[in-house]
């Protein structure tokens, strides 16, 4: 009879136990530290790609100095639509970088994603 009433309440007890689901967070991705790198490794290679004075007029510098004011003023984050910003957009697919330069991986193709989820944040 003890068994069972201890049963009984140990039932009990874990069945009214309320945990909070899981929610996975991303890591703060910083503009400085994690985008910039992939943009001057990646995209800002040369002059005939996303670097310097060449890139002035139409095309996007993303040089350090000039890649935030770049990637804002050429409008290519949506920060309510991440998936449907230019920036993810073109990376995403592969067709930037343009060959020779290989796409990029799948983690920086998400580093990109979460930035721009995140706020697109000048951080």
């Amino acid at each position: 009879m003890k068994l069972a009433a201890a049963m009984i309440l140990l039932v009990a007890a874990a069945s009214s136990c309320t945990h909070e689901p899981f929610v996975a967070v991303e890591p703060t991705v910083s503009f400085r530290t994690d985008i910039i790198p992939v943009f001057t490794t990646r995209c800002a290679l040369n002059s005939a790609c996303h670097s310097g004075a060449a890139n002035a007029g139409n095309n996007i510098d993303l040089d350090s100095a000039a890649a935030y004011a770049s990637i804002q003023s050429k409008h290519l984050v949506i920060t309510d639509h991440p998936t449907a910003s230019l920036l993810y957009v073109e990376v995403s697919s592969g067709t930037m970088p343009k060959a020779p330069a290989s796409a990029l991986t799948a983690v920086q193709t998400k580093l990109i994603l979460n930035w721009i989820d995140q706020g697109a944040k000048n951080n």
